[in-house]
């Protein structure tokens, strides 16, 4: 019996985050750090490189905010020169992609912001071996240094639409060259506001301090959910689009369709401007929203306290593009606690 509520209390001991995943799992996978991994990220000044659309001023306030567990520095994506800083001495918070495209022509466009870490041995090695002189030097380096860096953190992003088709149809190095720059100077992304980014530092910062590690996959609702009882839960407007993947199109959902989505959840709900919920978000409000993330037919949906940055409840699902109304039927019932 004492062995049984040794582990209950283990179990509720455990605090859940996930939409981003602290881990060195290329998968995202809730893999433990090996030892010294943590140790070593911690020893390094962070370069954050983040996008265009908000000053190097309004990153680095936030950051002075909600970043303790390392020294950093923001900066700017035109500047940024990967061999300034590839001594060791560094890691690396930026928004990175791929685009895979298999056998049969099916195409993966993964978008991340992630948090990395160089290995010096592997980089130097690589390094020697590559001449200024030759062709697709540049590109060459740019693969160098990714192969060689290693994970501390993640979290998915969600591309728009006019992202991913361009993606989709990208075929020539020039043209993911371009997109990769997109990432930075355009508006690309629907969960990458100011505010929203803050919640993603905060929680990151909050996770590793802890020298906790979580994955990308595993649900779970927290008791804070039931503070939706009295609350309201804010639905950001980008995300009542609808994704047709046969015609790799959008379009907004109609009256009828959007009463249908959110019929089933039973509490204040509002939906949201992107720039008044990312106004909430850094004015330190005390209010829930949704952050809802699309990738490779994969869901990740999370309930955010935006003045803390912690999650009240998390959804993954697979082979789905969409919203649905079951996923606010969900909510509704973990509010409820069912």
């Amino acid at each position: 019996m004492k062995r049984i509520l040794v582990i209950i209390m283990l179990v509720l001991s455990i605090k859940n985050y996930a939409q981003i995943a602290i881990t060195s799992s290329y998968r995202g996978a809730n893999d433990e750090f090996k030892k010294g991994e943590l140790e070593a990220f911690k020893s390094t000044t962070t370069i954050f490189v983040l996008p265009e659309l908000n000053s190097k001023e309004d990153y680095e306030k936030i950051l002075k905010e909600v970043w303790t567990i390392t020294p950093f520095k923001v900066v700017e994506y035109a500047d940024f020169k990967m061999l300034d800083y590839a001594d060791g001495k560094y890691s690396f918070a930026k928004f990175d992609g791929d685009i895979l495209r298999t056998s049969k022509g099916t195409v993966f466009v993964h978008t991340n912001f992630a948090i990395r870490v160089l290995d010096k041995e592997k980089f130097d090695k690589g390094f020697k071996k590559l001449k200024p002189e030759e062709k697709k030097y540049n590109l060459k380096l740019y693969d160098l240094f990714n192969e060689t860096l290693s994970y501390i953190a993640r979290a998915p992003l969600s591309v728009n639409n006019k992202f991913l088709v361009d993606a989709m149809k990208a075929s020539s190095e020039e043209s993911r060259s371009d997109l990769y720059t997109r990432m930075y100077k355009e508006k690309s992304f629907t969960n990458t506001n100011l505010g929203m980014l803050k919640n993603y530092f905060q929680q990151i910062n909050q996770i590793i301090s802890k020298g906790e590690h979580c994955g990308l996959y595993d649900d779970f609702v927290n008791p804070e959910i039931k503070n939706l009882k009295d609350n309201t839960l804010y639905i950001p407007e980008a995300y009542l689009m609808e994704y047709n993947p046969w015609r790799i199109s959008e379009k907004l959902r109609d009256e009828k369709e959007m009463k249908k989505l959110v019929e089933d959840y039973k509490f204040k709900f509002e939906f949201i401007k992107d720039a008044d919920l990312e106004k909430k978000i850094l004015n330190n409000e005390e209010v829930y929203y949704l952050r809802y993330v699309s990738m490779n037919a994969n869901k990740y949906l999370q309930v955010v306290n935006a003045k803390t940055g912690d999650p009240a409840y998390y959804f993954y699902g697979a082979a789905t593009y969409n919203l649905k109304d079951n996923d606010f039927e969900k909510i509704s019932k973990a509010v409820i606690g069912k």
